[in-house]
């Protein structure tokens, strides 16, 4: 205990020494200027904002920064010790992006869609890891790099989707599956996961037992104390904003309630995501009045999505995807997993018996890939400790991949929006 907390004063000392404080604030302060500037680009070209954010994300990657001749190595470890230091924003944003998708569950809205909504989310994070695992497996790859490439392959991030759909004030039955399929497909992704992953494991190693109740235990409890969780604190905190007047007490009742739910979720070992998409769902569904907290969260977040999908972008290595068969696998694994997804949400509507521009276009809705994906491929490279360079191969591909969906996902879901009739053009584009 005293040399754990010798170090931390030694660390808050060398932090108050090299003002590191204002090192964080000059790349912050760069970031929301280059933000700002590709608001301005987007809007002007029609651009879906958030392309813009990860491309810029990209330009001031790692890679590219390490390359620049006229800035310093210490400026450079600097600004490197900046972005790493920043990834709470991204669990920040998140955190609110769950929230959003929750508000949009409404369980009126969830009875008019049916059962298709259950067919589309199963077969799009099945289908998915079904394809990517089979692809992967004709290629001559290993089972267990095939099975934990697949599991990956079944999630889906909303942050890009939910953010175009906002940009574009969209609002119709496919805009309603699209947050109803999104919101369930993160516990889908987290069950197949954790169902697979230790079998992979165990194919890794040559061996084992698994009993089924260390397979199916874990993700259920994460899942079902997510979601309790997430639904007291959610009652609770409606009701309490439902008392309020002032918009003062209302903003902060409502950052307080999504921030700690969040860290009462980590602390708890559950999902934040799933935990504060039940708050959204319980705002949603058990205020007796309209809570007026949409136009909060409009303002609120806009800072939070900009600085999430920029460190997303510099998330990308681009010297670790020089080689042909990592390009090949990660080309192999981004068509797989297009092809499961939107064949796959297809069929569930087709089976589900959803209107026909939902079976027509909500797989475009469905293909941008980070958050949660990259947290399970985290949990990969911390798995797999006997075989690093799996873990690291699983990591990069999963970067690169994300880092394409990112760009080519919101276009897909305009494309959707606009052909399905359920795009209005936001004011401020006019």
């Amino acid at each position: 205990m005293d040399f754990e907390i010798d170090k931390l004063r030694g660390f808050g000392e060398w932090f108050l020494l090299n003002h590191a404080n204002n090192k964080l604030i000059y790349v912050l302060g760069i970031l929301i200027i280059m933000a700002f500037l590709v608001v301005l680009l987007t809007k002007r070209y029609r651009v879906p904002i958030v392309v813009g954010y990860v491309f810029l994300g990209m330009l001031i990657s790692h890679d590219v920064i390490n390359f620049l001749p006229f800035i310093g190595s210490v400026q450079k470890e600097w600004y490197f010790f900046a972005l790493n230091n920043l990834g709470y924003l991204t669990n920040i944003a998140l955190a609110f992006i769950a929230f959003t998708i929750g508000t949009e569950l409404s369980i009126k809205t969830l009875k008019q869609l049916g059962k298709s909504i259950i067919f589309i989310a199963l077969l799009e994070s099945t289908g998915a890891f079904m394809i990517v695992t089979l692809v992967v497996l004709a290629m001559g790859k290993p089972l267990y790099l095939a099975l934990v490439l697949g599991a990956i392959a079944s999630a889906t991030a909303p942050a890009a989707t939910v953010m175009v759909l906002k940009e574009y004030r969209a609002e119709g039955e496919l805009t309603s599956s699209i947050l109803a399929v999104v919101g369930i497909d993160d516990a889908i992704a987290l069950i197949i996961f954790s169902l697979v992953e230790p079998i992979a494991l165990i194919q890794l190693k040559g061996g084992g037992n698994l009993s089924l109740g260390q397979i199916l235990g874990k993700p259920f409890l994460e899942i079902f104390g997510s979601l309790f969780i997430g639904l007291v604190v959610g009652y609770l905190s409606q009701m309490l904003i439902s008392s309020f007047e002032d918009d003062t007490k209302k903003i902060l009742c409502l950052v307080t309630t999504i921030i700690g739910g969040s860290a009462l979720a980590i602390f708890l070992n559950f999902s934040p995501l799933i935990t504060n998409m039940a708050v959204g769902f319980a705002f949603r569904n058990f205020a007796r009045k309209n809570l007026g907290v949409g136009s909060y969260m409009d303002i609120l977040t806009i800072p939070l999505y900009a600085m999430f999908f920029i460190l997303a972008g510099t998330e990308i290595r681009l010297t670790g995807i020089a080689s042909i068969s990592f390009l090949m696998i990660a080309f192999v694994y981004l068509i797989s997993r297009i092809i499961g997804k939107v064949s796959g949400a297809s069929l569930g509507a087709i089976l589900g018996k959803a209107p026909d521009k939902v079976k027509k276009y909500i797989g475009f809705g469905l293909l941008p890939q980070s958050g949660v994906a990259i947290a399970l491929a985290y949990t990969v490279q911390q798995d797999f400790v006997t075989a690093p360079q799996i873990g690291l191969l699983v990591f990069n591909v999963l970067l690169f991949t994300a880092a394409l969906t990112e760009v080519f996902g919101p276009f897909a879901t305009k494309y959707a929006l606009i052909k399905s009739g359920e795009a209005r053009e936001s004011i401020t584009n006019t």
